[in-house]
């Protein structure tokens, strides 16, 4: 069945809610008053002597903190300065070793220019000298190894010297044919022996009877030698006053003149031969070959005189 709404007219809503309003507003009011009231009926002096304590305690908890912020700011200046005085040295130093730096990269250059190397850096100076005393010693050992090779090439070129003059000494032997004359005479004087070499003559002995400087003499014994002419030593026939000098002395000594001659000394052969003749001399005379070296000895015989 349908419900009947009321009338408009007839509704007291609107009366309901402005008496709650106007009943709420009071309760508020009271409560508002009575807060009020229980603020000033507080005990008098309580608050003042806690805000005092506060006050000390914020006072002292100021100046702690004034002393720990001043401490903080006086340690900060020192780790100030002294990072500040590391960071120049580290900045001094730097500036030095690039100053080294320079001077040395400086130095290197000029010496890499120049012409000859006359450094003025002493560390410089004494490698170079080290390098010219390892050059002087590797100069040495390679003369020394020089010396060596050639005094052994020397002591091979005088065995195969010795060997040839051998040889040749034996294949000459092979074709020599010693001839006497038949006009010989038999030997009553001793011989005073003259070589004939390189178209001059080499006495044994000269005019003073001293030994002749122009040979060398090669000892084989006690007594014999070897005697061996020195080329353009000898005594030329040009020389004809020295010649009759030595040929006078010949003939006061009382000998007679054994001539040793060589192949290259024929023509001189024959010029020596009127000289010895025109002196009053005898002579004798044996034929060598060219490269046959003459020993000497008392206990040899002499060609005998003609």
């Amino acid at each position: 069945m349908r419900k009947l709404r009321p009338n408009a007219d007839q509704s007291l809503d609107l009366l309901l809610d402005t008496l709650c309003n106007v009943f709420g507003s009071i309760i508020l009011i009271s409560c508002l008053l009575a807060l009020l009231s229980n603020q000033q009926t507080a005990i008098p002096g309580g608050p003042t002597e806690l805000s005092g304590a506060q006050g000390r305690l914020l006072a002292e908890r100021i100046e702690a903190a004034k002393s720990e912020l001043a401490g903080l700011k006086k340690l900060s200046t020192k780790m100030k300065d002294s990072g500040q005085d590391k960071l120049q040295a580290l900045v001094q130093e730097r500036n030095e070793l690039q100053a080294t730096q320079d001077r040395l990269r400086k130095l290197q250059s000029a010496q890499m220019n120049a012409d000859s190397g006359t450094s003025k850096d002493p560390a410089g100076d004494l490698t170079e000298l080290r390098s010219e005393v390892k050059a002087l010693d590797q100069r040495h050992e390679d003369a020394k190894a020089r010396k060596e090779a050639a005094d052994k090439k020397a002591r091979d070129l005088a065995a195969q010297i010795q060997s040839l003059r051998s040889k040749i000494t034996a294949e000459d032997e092979k074709h020599i044919v010693h001839v006497r004359f038949p006009k010989e005479r038999e030997v009553t004087k001793s011989a005073i022996n003259i070589i004939l070499k390189y178209g001059a003559l080499y006495p044994l002995l000269d005019s003073a009877g001293e030994k002749y400087p122009g040979i060398t003499r090669v000892m084989k014994g006690d007594e014999d030698f070897e005697a061996i002419p020195k080329k353009s030593e000898g005594i030329p026939m040009s020389n004809t006053e020295t010649i009759r000098r030595l040929l006078a002395s010949y003939k006061r000594a009382g000998g007679y003149v054994s001539l040793c001659v060589y192949p290259d000394s024929f023509e001189t052969f024959r010029a020596l031969k009127v000289l010895i003749i025109e002196a009053g001399l005898d002579y004798g005379f044996d034929v060598y070959p060219e490269h046959y070296i003459i020993i000497f000895s008392p206990k040899g015989t002499s060609p005998a005189p003609l």
